[in-house]
């Protein structure tokens, strides 16, 4: 096996890396190539870890650095085509993050040392050698909320502010419109990358539930908006630039896996973040990624009891950072973060369903599999008297089903439903 692997990672490709990293002089001596992801598997890509010895002038030196590929699954590959997103995120890496780094000189963003476009291969540092770690072993993990401290939630707060900040005064549409022009998540492939598992939620788990436990026209109502060509095109809307907004470089994937936290060694306290993955990179107003966060990694009721202190301290910090007048003061941030609740909904109500069907992820070191990428496309995998069978029997799944069913129906009759 370690053999095949190191097949992959050609003997000129290491070395051009190598060089990046040691300079121009680096004589590759010997590589190693191994598994990347052990406990967390690559949803859109194959993640590899090469560790180089190479000569320069007189001394001998070793690195380590990350290989991201295709992914290995047909269903996988066949996602990554229709959405292009090796092709966007190599983009971001090129074009944007120069700039940004111009403007932030430490930007918290993963280095990247080179792109292989023709083949989409991006070699990057090893954030594991400097002791960064992912917190959620398996995706299953956040159902409760617990496994993030508060420490966490707030450092994830400050490092978004920063890499926000960063972008402020470029429309990188304009700018890099081959990147930004058609959004990777809601537009790429006519939505494949979402639609599919909205509708399937919504019919398979939300309105069976909705009609089950609260039995009136108002809370089926609701959920039902969610599976609607209606929804989708304001998910579609809220993916672009907002003319009456503060509009920047947005991660887009932005849930805790694409996070690596560095802990204090003595405290065990998180210090630093660094972000990975810009496969879904967009330009948007900044609450798109701030939805997308605490809507995916925590549960209604923490995440409505920590959103005030949480978006405090993210505007906060993005004004100590931004470089330049932002025309816009806190109640205005706020309402604009209010009014866009449903691209929150969309995720709390339509992707973390299928976080409480286990057999839809891979366990500690097991593979991915074609049939574990379907069950995640469609929702989970739950059909109808499975989420009810579910809500009755599993007390976190009930809980967080009531809370989003009510959170749903009151944004909706507030926000969205048309008098």
């Amino acid at each position: 096996m370690q053999r095949e692997i190191r097949t992959l990672v050609s003997a000129d490709a290491a070395l051009a890396v190598a060089k990046t990293i040691h300079g121009p002089d680096a004589q590759l001596l010997d590589y190693e190539v191994e598994k990347g992801t052990t406990s967390v598997q690559g949803f859109l890509s194959d993640i590899l870890r090469v560790s180089v010895r190479v000569q320069v002038g007189d001394e001998t030196r070793k690195s380590r650095f990350v290989v991201k590929r295709q992914p290995v699954l047909e269903s996988q590959q066949k996602l990554t085509r229709q959405c292009g997103v090796f092709e966007h995120e190599m983009g971001f890496f090129v074009k944007c993050v120069p700039i940004l780094k111009e403007r932030c000189p430490d930007l918290p963003v993963v280095t990247c040392h080179l792109c292989d476009e023709p083949n989409c291969i991006i070699y990057m540092e090893d954030l594991k050698e400097a002791n960064y770690c992912t917190v959620v072993p398996n995706i299953t993990a956040l159902q409760e909320g617990t496994i993030l401290s508060m420490d966490h939630l707030i450092l994830v707060m400050a490092t978004l502010a920063k890499f926000h900040s960063a972008s402020v005064g470029i429309n990188w549409l304009e700018k890099f419109p081959e990147i930004f022009t058609e959004d990777i998540f809601f537009e790429r492939g006519d939505g494949v990358f979402i639609k599919d598992c909205i509708i399937e939620t919504v019919r398979n788990t939300l309105v069976p539930i909705a009609k089950h436990h609260f039995g009136d026209e108002k809370h089926v109502e609701s959920v039902e908006w969610l599976g609607s060509e209606e929804f989708f095109q304001l998910l579609v809307c809220m993916s672009k630039a907002d003319p009456k907004a503060i509009n920047v470089l947005c991660h887009g994937d932005s849930w805790a896996n694409n996070m690596m936290f560095h802990a204090d060694p003595e405290s065990g306290k998180p210090i630093r973040v660094k972000l990975i993955d810009f496969q879904m990179s967009r330009f948007a107003p900044s609450n798109r990624d701030l939805h997308y966060f605490l809507h995916m990694c925590l549960p209604p009721r923490v995440r409505q009891g920590l959103e005030e202190e949480l978006l405090r301290t993210y505007w906060r910090c993005f004004t100590e950072q931004v470089a330049q007048p932002v025309d816009c003061d806190w109640d205005e941030f706020y309402a604009g973060y209010d009014s866009s609740r449903a691209f929150g909904l969309m995720m709390s109500a339509t992707v973390r369903p299928s976080i409480f069907v286990e057999q839809a992820f891979p366990r500690g070191d097991q593979e991915l599999t074609d049939e574990q990428m379907e069950l995640m496309l469609a929702g989970g995998g739950f059909d109808t008297d499975r989420s009810i069978q579910e809500f009755e029997n599993n007390a976190i799944f009930r809980q967080e089903m009531i809370e989003t069913i009510e959170e749903v129906t009151e944004v909706y009759h507030r926000l969205y439903k048309t008098r």
